[in-house]
């Protein structure tokens, strides 16, 4: 019964993480920033307009919509930017591990931030509640509910008694 105990407090601290994790990681999204200035080192994008398009075509090649990474540096008049992903105009992107690239502002049509998505937290969270509620149901199903903690141990029948230390 003590094996049952433990085997029932490991699963609980499983969900426990699990479900604290998807708390803390999050769903994140870009969302139009409000802020003149952004501090360094803030995940951010820009949405590149036509402008842009042509004049930083030999930097990131053609027909980029958005630049997304880690703000560098903001001045008055450009963005330097860890580049992380470029996203085109087809939809399609490309993964970039942080060449820096410095963007003129009049280049730039919108600018966003990176935030905590509420709604696509707790989606999050309830999607993987439901992943371990089942895994632990049918692991429950499984194991036939025999009460030795499901550690495929065979039961003693009643009456015979453990003899392995006569």
């Amino acid at each position: 019964m003590k094996q049952h105990s433990l085997s029932t407090r490991s699963r609980t601290v499983a969900i426990a993480t699990v479900l604290c994790w998807g708390g803390t990681m999050g769903c994140y999204s870009y969302v139009p920033s409000q802020a003149s200035y952004l501090e360094p080192g803030r995940e951010m994008a820009v949405e590149i307009n036509d402008l842009g398009r042509l004049n930083i075509n030999a930097l990131i090649g053609g027909d980029v919509s958005q630049i997304a990474g880690i703000l560098q540096q903001q001045t008055g008049t450009d963005f330097t930017i860890k580049v992380s992903e470029l996203t085109y105009l087809n939809g399609k992107s490309a993964i970039w591990s942080g060449e820096p690239v410095t963007v003129r502002q009049d280049y730039v049509r919108t600018v966003f931030e990176k935030k905590v998505s509420p709604g696509k937290t707790a989606a999050a969270v309830l999607a993987s509640a439901g992943v371990i509620g089942g895994a632990v149901i049918a692991h429950t199903l499984v194991a036939g509910g025999n009460g030795n903690g499901s550690e495929g141990k065979p039961v003693t029948p009643p009456g015979t008694g453990d003899r392995r230390h006569q």
